[in-house]
């Protein structure tokens, strides 16, 4: 699936998070440049993020990108996956 807006693409990826945290309320509280680690959500949850990414937008993560560290935002996350779908096309 491609997104056609980063803003699209942003609300679809507050989705997934919400689908995979605990209290998705809390993200609701938070800004696109928010540490994501604050709200709980840890390496576990971004795999299961990845994984609903890929399903999601057809994009694929190479191994040295899969370090939460580096995608620890929403605009980071959103970034990314915005980035390979023009990879992709």
């Amino acid at each position: 699936m491609i997104i056609e807006t980063k803003d699209e693409l942003t609300m679809k990826v507050i989705e997934l998070l919400k689908d995979n945290v605990d209290d998705p309320s809390e993200l609701d509280q938070c800004g696109l440049d928010d540490d994501l680690s604050a709200l709980g959500i840890n390496s576990m949850t971004f795999i299961k993020l990845v994984i609903a990414t890929e399903m999601e937008f057809g994009v694929s993560w190479s191994d040295e990108d899969l370090d939460f560290r580096n995608f620890n935002s929403i605009n980071q996350i959103v970034s990314y996956i915005h980035l390979n779908q023009e990879d992709d096309q």
